[in-house]
């Protein structure tokens, strides 16, 4: 149990835009520097979305993406 919850606090939550809707129950999606990736989940094409470890999480805000350097 405590692997499992390492696991999931050390997976990175990446916000993706769904580009296209698959038959076997995933989503074809992209970041915004354009890496395209299938997971698992549902939604609908231009949806934006929460992914980690492979799988879809929710919906996500469209919000504009600003890079700061610190």
């Amino acid at each position: 149990m405590l692997k499992q919850l390492q696991q999931s606090l050390s997976a990175p939550r990446t916000i993706m835009t769904i580009n296209a809707v698959n038959t076997d129950g995933t989503v074809t999606a992209s970041t915004a520097s354009n890496h395209t990736q299938r997971v698992i989940g549902s939604g609908s094409v231009g949806d934006h979305i929460y992914v980690q470890d492979g799988r879809v999480l929710g919906t996500a805000p469209a919000l504009a993406f600003v890079e700061i350097e610190v």
